[in-house]
């Protein structure tokens, strides 16, 4: 402990008081969770959050909510001077009132990942950690078309700071896909069946914190469903789809809360199945829960420079292509339809609505006078579905009906 820091944590937790703890590490490690000691009891408590509101977690309390902590001792003299000076700095600047608990927290927020292992935390924390859009979309001309190996420097946003993190941009021709990793915070490991990006804080025999992409040959709307099987038996699973910056729509598949439960398991999962010409990349983020909060964000803008070579099937489709792949599906489907369209009794039809860049619209009139709506992705061919009946229903209602209409091209 002769780098460590002692604070006292004011709790707002009934029968859970003032709380000493004693953090074993330096400032200039940053640790951005710690195992601690303390007086009545609870051992390996943690920070979960460190900035306002914070969170701590104990093995025997659980969620642990702090109103604000202080530094009570410090054991090297040089840092107390910084912090003082640094205190005082922000009180002229500020001409007023600064409370020394919201002083000591951004020093403790840039803190680095400790390998504790803790009980499932409480749900109301899951929206905190939760990546859902990226942190910041970049456009199109911000990803210059970059040579395998090729290292630079960017600024990100972490907890609402910014950070120069340097990345590596990675060719991966073995599994399909190109994408910029943070090479200071991760280690990148090529197996047999897929790339692995490893927190270089934990245990490379068995990691907890990484991204992980994988190819697989069958459709993208199968090879999720064969996940959410998988993973529904441990997991309470959420799935919607997602655009990521520059693969494009995806499904998304969050596996973040213990089956029959209100709680986060120890460890969280995060799946994009990525439409590709020749099947889907399938990415996951692995994440401790106490690690979560930063480490996802810093998976996020990873994720959001990964490409898959061909634009996930090649050429965009055409107005035509679409139309033509959608009536095919059609007749398919139903294969009494196309007897009905020949005997020509009832008007039925297929004709494109809509058609911008990225999207096709088309209608197909049935002989039922109902209107079926399919939405095209002309980059991945993947296509949603809405049901309309005139005179009965005031709008568009969403289908069940899933489809990549480049399954149905001549």
């Amino acid at each position: 402990m002769n780098n460590g820091y002692i604070f006292r944590a004011f709790s707002t937790m009934p029968g859970v008081k003032d709380i000493l703890f004693a953090l074993p590490y330096p400032y200039s490690a940053r640790p951005k969770a710690g195992s601690v000691f303390i007086k009545n009891g609870m051992t390996d408590l943690i920070f979960i959050k460190m900035s306002a509101p914070c969170l701590l977690f104990s093995r025997k309390v659980g969620i642990i909510p702090i109103a604000s902590y202080k530094m009570e001792k410090n054991m090297k003299k040089t840092v107390v001077i910084m912090i003082l000076i640094a205190a005082l700095a922000l009180s002229l600047a500020a001409c007023g009132k600064a409370p020394a608990a919201q002083n000591t927290a951004p020093a403790a927020e840039a803190q680095t990942p400790a390998q504790e292992t803790t009980p499932a935390a409480e749900t109301p924390a899951a929206p905190q950690s939760e990546p859902t859009e990226p942190a910041a979309k970049p456009e199109a001309e911000a990803f210059p078309a970059r040579a395998d190996g090729e290292r630079f420097e960017d600024v990100i946003m972490i907890e609402g700071m910014e950070e120069t993190v340097r990345y590596e941009h990675v060719k991966s021709a073995a599994f399909g896909f190109e994408m910029d990793y943070d090479y200071e915070n991760f280690v990148r490991r090529s197996d047999a069946d897929c790339e692995r990006f490893v927190s270089v804080w934990d245990n490379a025999a068995e990691p907890e914190n990484y991204i992980e992409v994988r190819s697989d040959t069958g459709n993208a709307e199968l090879v999720a469903d064969a996940i959410i099987a998988r993973l529904s038996g441990d997991y309470e699973i959420r799935q919607e789809y997602r655009e990521l910056a520059r693969a494009g729509q995806c499904i998304h598949i969050a596996a973040d809360i213990i089956k029959g439960t209100d709680r986060m398991p120890d460890h969280l999962q995060y799946v994009y199945v990525i439409p590709a010409a020749d099947g889907c990349r399938v990415v996951t983020e692995h994440c401790f829960v106490v690690d979560c909060e930063g480490l996802l964000r810093r998976f996020d803008y990873m994720l959001n420079t990964l490409t898959v070579p061909d634009g996930n099937g090649g050429e965009a489709l055409s107005d035509e292509e679409a139309l033509s792949a959608v009536r095919a599906y059609c007749l398919d489907s139903n294969p009494d339809l196309e007897g009905i369209v020949n005997a020509d009794e009832y008007p039925v039809y297929w004709m494109v609505e809509t058609s911008s860049e990225q999207q096709v619209v088309v209608l197909f009139r049935s002989y039922t006078g109902s209107e079926t709506r399919y939405y095209v992705d002309r980059a991945t061919g993947e296509t949603t579905v809405t049901d309309f009946v005139p005179g009965i229903m005031s709008a568009e209602q969403p289908s069940e009906e899933r489809l990549n209409v480049r399954d149905y091209l001549g």
